[in-house]
């Protein structure tokens, strides 16, 4: 409900007056009634019980002209390659805005909760086990929500409210501090609090699930901790990223990030598919994420001395591999139109965290 909304408008946007988009019926899958209201304004919705015509795009045919209409029969990962491609290309992102009403509203309920003043909030979301246990194949993408309580605990004292969101089954965030909000658990929550808490935020510190993609559609500046690295995760220009430690399992060794890259690492996105590479993710310590979280409030407010090299370095090693890996190509079948074929960190703005990158040499080797 919040890229593939995002790209349709991308591609279409400025071709057609009237976008629509096939959804299932909320009583059979239930969605943000905040990200809906956020695309409204150019996006109409069409809500169907038949889960054959929501799947339809799943086939990842192509975008077809029958009569007025043009059908964009295409699948979510073709969509982001095909966004990524543009991005390389020289197109610009254009952010979603917040409809005035919402906004409204979203403040009117802030303020009814006590958290109406002027004070800058970051927004926190961490995945956990909690959420969809069912999906252990994406087990690694959890993280623990007591790893962050040194970076909230700086961010309290820098005078931050830290408003944490995510799913009414995730562990509660206990904290003594009232500028600590663990919104999901707040007996007023609405899902339209997502929505405009992402929009008002100073900067949000992400993980690698749902929430992470409204910060990128919103453009609202992100820190993003415990990701992983993927062919299509692009990043807005004041975002900075940081992955899990990946380990070879039968060495015990740490891979640098050129040997992440070398193997391909970039095209695997489940817990199997980890474990038959020989590869364990290991979650960034509370100093890791500590340090990230101190780095990214200090470019928010241009007091951070940047390392070009590292930059550099970083920039090389992507686009030298996915140079690499596009030569490797084959041509594409028709049960291939939706493959990888991009790594979204070789764009040129793509910043990983210097902190880390200062305190682990090995990472550049």
């Amino acid at each position: 409900m919040t890229l593939e909304p995002f790209y349709l408008r991308h591609f279409f946007g400025e071709t057609h007056d009237t976008l629509a988009v096939i959804i299932h019926d909320h009583r059979f899958k239930a969605h943000s009634k905040g990200l809906r209201r956020l695309h409204e304004p150019r996006i109409t919705f069409i809500e169907t019980m038949n889960r054959k015509l929501v799947m339809m795009g799943h086939f990842n045919a192509r975008a077809l002209e029958i009569g007025p209409l043009t059908w964009a029969v295409l699948s979510p990962s073709a969509l982001v390659r095909n966004f990524v491609k543009d991005l390389e290309a020289g197109s610009q992102i254009n952010h979603l805005k917040v409809p005035g009403d919402l906004v409204e509203e979203g403040d009117a309920l802030l303020t009814s909760m006590g958290y109406g003043d002027d004070r800058p909030m970051v927004v926190l979301h961490v995945r956990d086990m909690g959420y969809m246990p069912e999906m252990s194949y994406h087990s690694f993408r959890a993280a623990k929500i007591e790893t962050y309580r040194p970076a909230i605990d700086y961010l309290v004292s820098k005078g931050y409210r830290v408003i944490r969101i995510g799913d009414k089954t995730s562990v509660r965030l206990e904290h003594e501090s009232p500028l600590v909000v663990d919104l999901p658990h707040h007996p007023d929550y609405s899902d339209i609090l997502d929505v405009c808490c992402m929009a008002k935020a100073h900067f949000t510190i992400t993980c690698s699930s749902g929430p992470e993609s409204l910060a990128r559609a919103l453009g609202t500046p992100m820190l993003t901790v415990n990701g992983y690295v993927q062919p299509d995760f692009w990043l807005n220009h004041n975002d900075v990223f940081l992955v899990k430690t990946y380990r070879d399992k039968a060495t015990g060794e740490k891979l640098s990030y050129d040997e992440m890259l070398s193997r391909n690492l970039f095209l695997e996105s489940t817990t199997e598919g980890f474990e038959r590479a020989g590869i364990v993710l290991e979650d960034n310590t509370p100093h890791e994420i500590l340090e990230a979280v101190q780095e990214m409030d200090m470019r928010i407010n241009d007091t951070y001395v940047s390392d070009g090299t590292l930059d550099d370095r970083f920039h090389a090693l992507s686009v030298q591999h996915l140079a690499r890996y596009r030569s490797e190509l084959t041509d594409v079948g028709p049960v291939e139109q939706d493959r990888s074929e991009t790594y979204a960190f070789a764009l040129p703005w793509t910043r990983y965290s210097q902190s880390f990158m200062k305190a682990n040499p090995w990472f550049l080797r």
